[in-house]
């Protein structure tokens, strides 16, 4: 295992740092995105609690954090979408739990487990969407590569909810 040491670190606050490397996550290799990604569990099961309005509100935070501190870190470095930046999987992965979220499934570890692994796969395999939204400019390219994935693992949660009530009102 291997601690990065972020590019330009005297040239960006260190907040920002922060916030795209969730905490650090994106520091460590192999880990980055999984470790971040695994690291929010916690917080959904228990954000799975408090009403619903509020995971789509840190998601769409977390979002906005990720494209600020996106154009940031391009901006100083020169790097498109970093490899440490890992705010782009969080803010992704939140989008995704919140529409489970609205599914009214409480987001427990049977579907939030399945939900992280196929995500970090798709992630990594970047498939076709991917490669288009990839071409945005800044933070925005950063951030919106990882939302199809995400947007596919719920659609089939809600889908397959839809397909159960439907099928328990028979």
């Amino acid at each position: 295992m291997e601690i990065l040491d972020p590019p330009g670190l005297g040239l960006i606050p260190q907040w920002t740092w922060l916030a795209a490397t969730w905490f650090g996550s994106g520091l460590v290799v192999p880990l980055r995105a999984g470790l971040a990604v695994f690291a929010l569990l916690p917080l959904l099961l228990i954000a799975s609690h408090a009403p619903r309005a509020v995971l789509p509100l840190v998601a769409l935070l977390v979002f906005a954090i990720g494209v600020h501190v996106g154009n940031v870190i391009e901006l100083a470095t020169g790097v498109k979408d970093d490899r440490r930046i890992v705010i782009d999987e969080v803010g992704a992965f939140l989008v995704g739990a919140t529409f489970i979220r609205f599914t009214g499934w409480r987001a427990g570890l049977a579907v939030l487990l399945p939900y992280a692994t196929v995500f970090l796969f798709l992630d990594k395999l970047k498939p076709w969407p991917v490669s288009v939204v990839e071409g945005l400019p800044g933070g925005w390219g950063v951030m919106a590569d990882d939302l199809p994935p995400a947007l596919a693992f719920a659609l089939i949660v809600v889908l397959f909810s839809w397909w159960r009530r439907r099928a328990a009102r028979q």
